[in-house]
């Protein structure tokens, strides 16, 4: 009796997302995000699948809280791996729960849980919607500065630059609030504009220093700052706003004094180089004088939506 092939059934679900830009107030500018409002379906490689094939510089994923008294469990992916958290990808989550009916619509302060553990947002909102999310970041912690000729001179080379780009009254020196990030403060614009990464000493630098971004920044005074964000190892190259850094950028400037207990907040510009101007908020805490927390903040619009089959 002749016996016939057959194909494998093969069942696959629609996954619905939603895109936002993040840290603007203008559609096509900031930096794009994808979220996955309701993620239970999903599994690990699921996740890192799909935040490959978007290859934004984050994608989450939204489950339920392990702790009811939390809003959400957020889960946040780069296109080459997890990481346990990001400002970006925070406040835009937080935005588009709010505006597709996820959220109470009186929630004003929420805590969500990140990969190292519970975060604290404040939503503002203006006639019904969402308009700006207040983020805190996790316990700051400084490495000793970098002083070492050879490294910082791999440093300069990682981002086209030569040590005599650095400012001579601040250190090359990582900060983490969540994940740890390396500032690098530059002497003025033409620096940081002309800036461009070696992928290959990029990586170096992450991978000797366990850092996740090189943060070269310019600080222009009253209350101002330009930043470029650089991640060898994300697999993005250049990130158009990143929030998880601006955050230890208020640590770092409070510690050294340029920002203040009387004058504790700034804005961060980010993502001009890439024709993705971004602005971020940012408001350091200080305890008996001494930098002890920070806020970062911004705004988020929705995009686009749809399903991906997975």
């Amino acid at each position: 009796m002749r016996t016939g092939s057959f194909e494998p059934i093969v069942l696959r679900m629609k996954v619905r997302f939603v895109t936002c830009d993040v840290f603007t107030k203008r559609r096509f500018t900031g930096n794009p995000l994808l979220v996955v409002p309701d993620a239970r379906e999903l599994n690990t490689p699921q996740m890192q699948a799909i935040a490959r094939e978007i290859n934004y510089s984050e994608s989450t994923f939204v489950l339920p809280a392990d702790d009811p008294r939390n809003a959400y469990r957020q889960r946040t992916f780069v296109p080459t791996m997890e990481i346990p958290y990001a400002g970006h990808p925070t406040i835009g989550t937080a935005t588009v729960l709010a505006t597709l009916g996820l959220l109470p619509r009186d929630a004003r302060k929420i805590t969500i849980e990140v990969g190292f553990g519970p975060l604290g947002l404040e939503l503002f909102r203006e006639d019904g919607r969402v308009e700006k999310v207040q983020m805190e970041q996790g316990t700051p912690r400084l490495d000793s500065p970098v002083t070492d000729p050879a490294l910082l001179d791999q440093i300069a080379r990682a981002i086209g630059l030569t040590p005599d780009s650095f400012r001579d009254d601040l250190p090359v020196q990582a900060v983490s609030t969540g994940n740890k990030m390396l500032m690098v403060p530059l002497r003025d614009l033409s620096d940081l504009s002309r800036s461009i990464l070696d992928l290959k000493l990029g990586l170096s630098v992450e991978k000797t220093l366990g850092v996740l971004v090189i943060y070269p920044f310019v600080w222009l005074g009253a209350g101002q700052c330009r930043a470029r964000g650089f991640c060898s190892d994300a697999g993005i190259g250049e990130d158009p706003a990143t929030g998880s850094a601006a955050g230890p950028l208020g640590i770092y400037l409070g510690t050294h004094g340029i920002v203040t207990p009387q004058s504790p907040a700034f804005r961060v510009d980010q993502g001009i180089e890439m024709g993705r101007p971004s602005e971020i908020g940012v408001e350091t805490e200080f305890t008996e004088g001494k930098p002890s927390g920070v806020k970062v903040s911004g705004s988020a619009v929705l995009m686009m939506e749809g399903t991906i089959e997975v």
